[in-house]
């Protein structure tokens, strides 16, 4: 018999994740799904939509929104800052050379459809948090205020 698993209301998910960002972040300005702007969260659902099925776990989905953070924040510097970004980030990534290798490549699918998708937002993702809901995962972003200056 399935687990039947409590569902949070959204916007008590949303006032605790906004207390919890600006207290880690008081000196950066923020959005959190400003009127006329991109919603961040539905962003990086639309990002991560090929790859979703390929993850059936609470942990698998929330490191692939991670995943997908990462390549948004790095698809947004110049060429030359972001191979810099991306050779650093070589020894950051766990497991076995396969796996690394995997998750290399699937960072640079996600930063490509970022720049396809979303090529003239350069909002920086300041905080994520994915919550299990019971039948889905909820998506919330935190992200700066939009800075025509870093993008390409």
């Amino acid at each position: 018999m399935a687990r039947k698993r409590k569902r949070v209301v959204d916007s008590a998910l949303m006032q605790e994740f906004v207390k919890q960002v600006k207290a880690e972040n008081e000196d950066i300005k923020f959005l959190f799904n400003a009127k006329g702007e991109i919603n961040m969260s539905d962003a990086i659902k639309h990002l991560i939509e090929p790859f979703k099925d390929d993850v059936s776990d609470y942990d698998s989905f929330s490191g692939l929104v991670t995943l997908a953070c990462v390549a948004w924040n790095t698809s947004i510097f110049p060429d030359e800052q972001r191979e810099k970004i991306l050779i650093e980030m070589l020894d950051v990534f766990e497991g076995s050379i396969e796996e690394q290798v995997e998750t290399f490549n699937l960072l640079g699918k996600l930063m490509e459809r970022k720049r396809k998708l979303f090529p003239n937002v350069s909002r920086m993702i300041v905080e994520h948090k994915v919550t299990d809901r019971g039948g889905d995962f909820h998506i919330a972003i935190a992200s700066t205020l939009e800075n025509k200056d870093v993008a390409e």
